[in-house]
């Protein structure tokens, strides 16, 4: 965790040392001005597309897309065995070529905000964790996300000019084997106060914990933040901490503990797909969701053929999220998060702005039980 703690400072302060510099041409904000021309060609696609639905809108984009001829790029930190098969399938099914550069969250952010600042853009489409997201959105260096399709995705993950495109889905889990389905957690309350001694915890949470704090907590339940953060406490010192998200679902379900807190869904559901004996459901509610984004560069070349990449991923790429082993954010996917579910997503602006206090508040929490730290 201190590893993304740090590429978000170096980010940060890329993208302030842009700002601050008025004598250079490649200003990232002055960038972000001079790509007016280019975003309001997005705006005439958007134009083109106005008062279109269905498969009617879609087969006029493709039109559009076709005609600019321009084989776009995106940036990603998706796998290639992931982000692949989703370039593969959108030619597939279009014939349009899009290029690849996939490198680790941290540095896709860097190279968009030094590309910026030298007043060039390489990618036309992005799609990197919801933090890098964040800060780069924030600086303009997407176009508004204006499209239909949006609708059926979680609410909470869809924001002015960008949406999330799979979501890390933080649940409590547990080992059926050992827990009858009446012993089964049904509250939060219940997961942090019923199970001492077969407890686990995973390490660099503090996400999952904050937002439990702020969100659940003390919005609905009353509770102050001491209050709260007591509860977590008291549950981590009869608990096993464990680093990793993997190697906890990995060991719930050989039966080393009975009940975790912050498990990954996708992950649950993939050992209990290959019938291991562990579950999330009924699901302890609210779930807490973490999402990974995607979004149409600012600078684009080619802004139908981006616009069209970024709803084929989140439409009929959004099955393909299940395959990669990831939750869809589409709330109409088999197999992802059902709507009836309340989830909470994570704050990722106040959590960038709060993180040092967060971290460090878990740190202290998870340690209670003064027991080594499974996996390091």
């Amino acid at each position: 965790m201190a590893r993304l703690a740090i590429i978000l400072v170096v980010v940060l302060a890329l993208l302030a040392a842009a700002c601050s510099d008025s004598g250079s041409s490649g200003d990232a904000s002055e960038v972000a001005d001079e790509t007016a021309e280019e975003t309001a060609s997005l705006e005439q696609v958007y134009a083109e597309l106005e008062g279109l639905t269905g498969d009617e809108r879609t087969a006029r984009l493709v039109e559009l897309a076709v005609a600019e001829d321009a084989d776009i790029t995106l940036y990603t930190s998706l796998a290639v065995d992931d982000s692949g098969p989703l370039i593969e399938a959108f030619d597939d099914t279009y014939g349009l070529g899009v290029d690849l550069y996939r490198a680790s969250a941290s540095t896709v952010a860097q190279r968009i905000v030094q590309e910026a600042d030298a007043g060039f853009a390489g990618a036309d489409v992005v799609m990197v964790n919801g933090s890098e997201m964040t800060v780069l959105g924030s600086e303009g260096l997407f176009a508004p996300l204006a499209s239909p399709v949006t609708a059926d995705l979680f609410p909470s993950v869809v924001y002015d000019n960008w949406a999330g495109v799979y979501i890390n889905v933080f649940t409590s889990a547990w080992n059926t084997d050992l827990i009858e389905p009446g012993s089964a957690p049904q509250t939060w309350e219940e997961v942090l106060a019923n199970y001492p001694g077969t407890l686990a915890m995973e390490l660099g949470d503090y996400d999952w914990f904050a937002t439990l704090v702020e969100d659940y907590f003390i919005a609905e339940k009353g509770l102050t933040e001491d209050e709260a953060v007591a509860l977590f406490s008291e549950a981590a010192a009869g608990a096993l901490v464990v680093d990793g998200h993997t190697l906890m679902a990995e060991l719930l379900a050989g039966g080393a503990f009975d009940v975790v807190t912050s498990a990954y869904q996708h992950r649950i559901r993939r050992l209990s797909g290959d019938d291991a004996p562990v579950t999330w459901e009924p699901a302890v509610e609210p779930l807490i969701a973490r999402p990974n984004g995607i979004a149409v560069h600012a600078e684009t070349d080619g802004p139908a053929t981006a616009l069209l990449f970024v709803e084929f991923a989140l439409t009929d790429g959004q099955p393909m999220m299940i395959d990669f082993g990831r939750t869809p954010t589409s709330q109409t996917v088999e197999g992802g998060i059902p709507p009836t579910y309340d989830v909470i997503t994570v704050d990722l602006i106040a959590l960038l702005e709060e993180r040092e206090k967060w971290e460090n508040l878990y740190e202290s929490v998870v340690t209670q039980s003064g027991q080594e730290v499974v996996g390091e």
